[in-house]
């Protein structure tokens, strides 16, 4: 009888354990680790009379990050008339808000150029707090610039914004308004409010997923 008490008292600590890791891996899962994000190739760099209406004055960079594969379940996504399919994937880190843009080239368009601008936002969508877009890593802002030679490749570009507390959970990401130009508009884009799980990768949205629902009653 003493040995299967015993046993029970075992049985008991080493499930209240596994609890406690259970939930501790659950509180780390509030954070992802950053997006890797090599160094692309500056094939050619921006003019020192840099001209957006003279494409010839635009940096070229290629060999740029490609989005890893298998996270595209559930992204935010949108097809246009050209051929791309674009989506995004927002990395919670604690030392940042990463927003990675991920874009499909099209195997007829191995040459196109890009822009970032300076005022885009993520948008606290519960309370209209606005965290800054503070750089797009490894390429510059405010300029447009070529990329090519990754056609029908899926690129992506990393955005850094400031870390945002785990009380954010809707969010709007705001694009800002800048000069148009021929093949470019320049119009600023908002969109609708998205729960932020909803965007990061897949392994936060399978955490979320195995939490138990509400639960209902008792009955005995």
């Amino acid at each position: 009888m003493r040995n299967r008490y015993l046993h029970l008292l075992m049985s008991v600590a080493v499930a209240m354990l596994s609890s406690c890791h259970a939930t501790q891996g659950f509180i780390r899962s509030a954070y992802d680790e950053r997006p890797e994000n090599k160094q692309p190739v500056l094939e050619r760099p921006a003019w020192p009379n840099y001209n957006l209406h003279d494409d010839r004055s635009f940096a070229a960079f290629s060999h740029i990050q490609t989005a890893p594969e298998g996270q595209t379940g559930r992204h935010i996504e949108h097809n246009d008339a050209n051929g791309w399919t674009s989506r995004m994937t927002l990395y919670r880190c604690r030392e940042a808000t990463y927003l990675c843009l991920d874009y499909t080239v099209p195997k007829h368009q191995d040459w196109f150029f890009w822009r970032f601008t300076t005022g885009s936002a993520i948008i606290d969508a519960d309370t209209g707090d606005r965290y800054l877009l503070q750089e797009v890593e490894h390429f510059p802002m405010d300029q447009c610039y070529w990329v090519y030679g990754q056609s029908t490749e899926t690129i992506r570009f990393v955005q850094v914004y400031p870390p945002m507390p785990l009380t954010v959970k809707r969010i709007q990401i705001y694009e800002a308004s800048a000069e148009s130009r021929r093949w470019m508009d320049g119009t600023g884009m908002l969109t609708k409010p998205v729960d932020v799980d909803d965007l990061r990768p897949s392994p936060a949205r399978s955490a979320r997923a195995a939490m138990p629902k509400s639960q209902g009653r008792i009955i005995r």
